[in-house]
Order: C-alpha cells, then structure tokens, then sequence
C-alpha cells in the first residue's frame, strides 16, 4: 500500500519537473530565438537596403569614421547582449537606462563627440538583416568616372588651332623675294649682254638697295596703293588689339586646391547658392568659408578623382582629423565637436576670376534677386567646369535650349558694351517683386510718370534700359 503511494508521488514529482523544465524551455527559448540569432541567418541584400536608407549617411561597414563610428567588426566588439543591442538601435536612451557598463563605455566615449544616435525606425528582424550585410559587405572595386552622364569641358579632347596659314604666309613671301631678286638680276645680266653686243654703254654697278629704290620710284603708283592697303590693315589690327584690352574671356586662374564644378553642381546637384550664397543679400557672390565646405566634407573623405589630397587641404586649414571625425585644438589633440580658436591653420587662398574695374559698381543681390537673373547668363554652363573662369559670350548664348529665359549677347564677356546690350534687351516684369510694383505704382500716380509709361509700353514690353538702367550714375562711382 505504501509502496504504491510512493510511486504515485515519484510520477507526480517526475511529472511536475517534466511540464517545469518544458516551460522553461519554452520561455528561455522563445528569448533565445528572438536576440540570441542577431548575428546569424540575416538576409544580407536586404540588410544591405536597409543600411543604406537608415544608417550609411552617419555609419560605414569599415572601420572608418564617417559622421560616426565605423561599423567593421562589430561582431567581436559588442560587449552586451543581442537584447540590449537591438534595443541601443531602436532607442539608445532607454539602452543607457538599463546600467549595462558596455554601454554605459559607448555613451562615454562617443555621445559627447558625436551626439546621441537617433532612434531607428527598425525591427529585430531588420536588425538581424542589417547585421548579417554588415559582417558581410560586398567587394566593390573603385570604378571609373566613365559612369556619369556630366561631363567636364576641361578633360574633353581640343583640337588645338593650326597656325598653318601664318607658317605658309611667310614662306610664300621669302620664296617671292627670292625670285624677285634672282629674276632682277637675271634681267639685269640680259640688259649687260645686249648692250655689250651693240657697244653700248653697261649699267652702272648699283647695290641692291640702290636699284630697289629706283624701281620703287619707277613703279611709285603700284607702290603707294600696295602701301595705302598695308596701312589701312595695319590700322585695323591695332583697332581690334585695342578693342580686346582688358577683355577677359576664357581667364581660368589656377586654385590652391583642384576644385571641380562639375562634380559638385552636375554630379551631386549642389545649388550655386548653397555654396555661394551672399549672391542674395550682397554685392559680392563671396566665396565660401571652410566652414560651408566641411558641412559636406565632414563625412566625404575621399573624392573620386583626387583621392584624398585635395580634401586634406581642407582639413588642414580648419584643423579637423579625418580619422576621428573631430576638430583639433592648437596642441594637436583633437575630439572637439566644432573648430577650435586656438588652431592656427593657414587659410586657403582662394583667387578671384570675375575682376571689375574699381569704378564699376555691380550688384549680385540686384541682378539675382530683384532682375532674376540666371546665374548662367552671366558664368556660362558652370556644371560643366572644373575651377571658375570667365565664361566666352558665345558659349554662353548656345545655352539658350538648356536655360530658357537666358538673354543672347554679343559684346565680350564682362565689359561695358555687355552690360550695355544686356540692359537694353532685358524685359521686366512689374508685377514680378516689390520693388517693381513700387517702381509701376509711381510711374502711374504721376502725370508725366503715367506719359513715360504709355511711351515705355508702345511695344508691349519694358526694359531695364527704360527705366534708367542706362544712367551713368547707376553703374559708375
């Protein structure tokens, strides 16, 4: 009998053990499979979408800095569980909640250098897929520039100018005063021999300059026309040297660093204005500080063309350590967020292309924002370009297609007679900005004002001629 219970209670017990360890299982299980997988049997062409829509503007899969840390080798450097892994990438604050000492060391060391992540909008099973294309990025080879549809003018074969023409000129001229003077003398041998045959008296012995000024007097007539003609050409040659005096076209100075317009513009759509953008409320179109260059360059290390040289310079002239991703201070020691007073970089010393005459006043806040000026009216197709230049009028005006709205010209680039023909055939809207409605509002409250306008408006349209874009006082000091 007592036997018997005891066996009862034994399966009892052996049962109770039994659904325990089975629940267990299945608790612990279900945590297993959830993180304990992160880094196995992820899809890494997925995984590879997902990094680039949410983590590669900050993260790189190699261990170089970008606008955060490198990501290679995460595997082996991950210090906490997958739980708390997933969970940093969802919500890195409330990770840094649970205590955990790894990371707590990651808050420590990168939050005050590269601030707090922003939480992701991503599952554990994204996750997992991100984890597995990181462990697993594909081999990319460098490829060639041959790829991009924006081409630079500057890299285009030229077929340079033959100055054949000259070359023959002169040759063809010393092989007819050759023969002039074989052919005189010939004569002249011929005339000895004929008198000497008659008994008459020989030409008298003459240098050459002798009988070329005899002959010229002879033939004085023919002479002075040819004369008159070299004259009159002569005459035109210098007009047009003149005319080309501080005409600029084409003028490319060399730059401290190998800047390339048509990567930032064509490539990578960079508005002019972003980079230059006191074009709005100045004068001066400016050039860009260091500044506006590292908002971009803090992250793109390397440029496809030039590797890292040029983008060192940079870096160089605001103290910033590429390897870090942080600014340095004057002693050298870098992890600052911001550039440092106290770093003594040499400045980059950009040269100026578009030069004026110190009497000339130009605006580019006027033209841009009150005239809505394109800037390629004025620059030419600065997407196709390497560093700035003067633009050639005539390359200008085959933009037309390309920037409707863009005024044809025919005066060189940036002197007077442009200005000119561009303010006689620029049309104006009055309705367009404020400063025209002004502008209409007292033509038409005045009596003489309201006559002009009638006047202005016979050929349907109003220039900025007409409305004293010709007044020297507008332009000139």
């Amino acid at each position: 009998m007592h036997t018997r219970r005891k066996d009862n209670l034994a399966r009892e017990l052996l049962g109770f053990f039994a659904y325990f360890n089975l629940s267990l299982l299945m608790v612990f299980g279900a945590s297993f499979s959830a993180f304990a997988g992160v880094w196995d049997e992820g899809d890494i062409e997925a995984g590879q979408a997902l990094f680039n829509a949410n983590c590669a503007s900050c993260h790189k899969v190699t261990n170089e800095v970008l606008a955060a840390p490198g990501l290679g080798g995460i595997a082996d450097r991950w210090g906490a569980s997958d739980e708390l892994l997933v969970k940093w990438i969802q919500n890195p604050q409330a990770a840094a909640e649970s205590g955990d000492g790894y990371i707590k060391s990651l808050v420590d060391r990168y939050v005050p250098t590269y601030g707090w992540m922003t939480a992701q909008a991503v599952s554990e099973d994204d996750i997992k897929n991100i984890m597995a294309y990181v462990q697993n990025p594909p081999d990319v080879a460098p490829v060639a520039d041959a790829g991009t549809d924006c081409i630079t003018v500057d890299e285009l074969p030229v077929e340079e100018a033959s100055n054949d023409s000259g070359v023959w000129f002169v040759l063809l001229l010393v092989m007819f005063l050759i023969i002039a003077m074989a052919a005189a003398g010939v004569n002249r041998s011929l005339t000895n021999a004929s008198r000497e045959r008659d008994g008459e008296d020989l030409l008298p012995d003459l240098s050459y300059g002798q009988r070329l000024t005899s002959w010229l007097w002879e033939n004085r007539v023919a002479v002075s026309l040819v004369g008159v003609f070299f004259i009159a050409y002569g005459a035109v040659l210098g007009y047009q040297g003149l005319m080309r005096v501080g005409v600029v076209e084409g003028y490319k100075p060399s730059q401290p660093i190998k800047f390339i317009h048509s990567v930032h513009v064509c490539e990578n759509e960079v508005d002019c204005k972003y980079c230059h953008h006191s074009a709005y409320e100045s004068k001066h179109a400016g050039i860009p500080s260091t500044n506006v260059c590292m908002n971009c360059h803090k992250a793109v290390k390397k440029g496809r063309r030039y590797g890292e040289t040029e983008i060192a310079k940079i870096y160089d002239a605001i103290g910033f350590d590429p390897l870090s991703g942080t600014y340095v201070d004057g002693q050298g020691a870098n992890g600052y967020t911001s550039p440092q007073d106290t770093y003594n970089g040499e400045p980059i010393k950009w040269n100026k292309v578009h030069n004026l005459p110190d009497h000339v006043f130009f605006s580019h806040q006027q033209h841009v924002v009150v005239g809505g000026l394109q800037c390629q009216n004025c620059h030419g197709d600065v997407e196709t370009y390497t560093v700035g230049r003067v633009a050639n009028v005539d390359d200008i005006n085959l933009l037309v297609d390309k920037y409707p709205g863009l005024i044809e010209l025919s005066k060189p680039t940036l002197t007077m007679g442009w200005c000119i023909e561009c303010h006689n055939k620029a049309e104006i809207d009055l309705a367009s900005n404020g400063y025209y409605e002004e502008m209409h509002a007292r033509l038409k409250d005045h009596l003489r004002g309201n006559e002009e306008l009638r006047k202005y408006m016979e050929d349907d349209k109003i220039t900025v001629k007409e409305l004293g874009g010709w007044e020297c006082a507008k332009c000139h000091y």
